[in-house]
């Protein structure tokens, strides 16, 4: 059943999980940084391991608690709430991690074929049709490109089935990226989220030495709060956010995008509501 009045949202209210995530430093102003692989509460993800068709994504080691409803009912964002430690303002995004890869070969500068796996149920309206999904490049293991790298495309299926492929863009992945650096791409005009992918082009190395890592994320932003300053705490509640629907196995992560390099360390909660 659903959510449709206040003392229902009240009546549905669980007891708030805990997050504190210890950071490293980060890539650039502006670049976002996944909090995937940082130690903390819960603990540190592993890069993924899947392959290069990857894997929908219903429970992972290192995502942020998140307990299904039971008896039929529904799950949502009921309230989001973090401070950080040190000066680096910015934007906190708790996101959903519906897909991730492996095997992508960074020296590669010709077109990687990917047969994608399914999308797990999870999209914007609880379907596989990809709406408000977006992908990033993730790193796990720091690239070695010795500057911004603007070539990078990806070729798609969009959430409203067009026929043919669809390709979106990186403007610009930056040079010798840190581990943690999460970068989106950006869909053709007009599309609404990926339902699947087909392949990715680097165009340029991303490994002209060493053996950096970078896996594609499918994700769903749930939440955004802006982080204005240390030690000062936000938060986004169920009215505020929207009553953002949750769907099973939800798995949250953190992203945040700073103006700064400084690493940061993030205290906070999250409260879910069933009903």
């Amino acid at each position: 059943m659903a959510i449709t009045t206040l003392d229902g949202l009240i009546a549905g209210f669980q007891a708030p999980w805990s997050i504190y995530k210890v950071g490293s430093a980060m890539e650039a102003a502006g670049v976002p940084h996944s909090f995937f692989y940082s130690a903390g509460f819960p603990g540190a993800g592993s890069a993924p391991s899947p392959g290069i068709d990857g894997a929908a994504i219903t429970s992972v080691t290192g995502q942020l608690f998140y307990d299904n409803p039971s008896g039929g009912n529904y799950g949502y964002l009921a309230r989001f709430a973090a401070c950080i430690n040190a000066s680096n303002p910015g934007v906190l995004l708790l996101c959903d991690r519906l897909w991730h890869n492996s095997g992508i070969a960074p020296a590669t500068t010709t077109g990687q074929s990917i047969t994608s796996a399914a999308l797990p149920a999870r999209d914007r309206n609880g379907s596989t049709n990809g709406e408000d999904v977006m992908f990033a490049i993730e790193v796990s293991t720091a690239t070695t490109n010795g500057s911004a790298i603007t070539n990078t495309t990806l070729s798609y299926v969009n959430s409203d089935n067009t026929g043919g492929t669809r390709t979106a863009t990186i403007p610009s992945f930056p040079a010798t990226a840190v581990a943690g650096t999460f970068v989106p791409f950006v869909l053709q005009a007009g599309d609404k989220g990926i339902r699947s992918i087909s392949s990715i082009t680097l165009g340029t190395s991303y490994a002209p030495s060493g053996s950096p890592a970078i896996h594609l994320i499918g994700y769903r932003i749930l939440a955004r709060i802006a982080m204005l300053g240390s030690n000062s705490g936000v938060e986004v509640d169920a009215i505020s956010g929207g009553l953002t629907r949750l769907y099973d196995n939800t798995c949250p992560f953190l992203v945040y995008i700073p103006t700064a390099t400084s690493a940061v360390n993030i205290h906070g909660s999250i409260t879910y509501a069933h009903g």
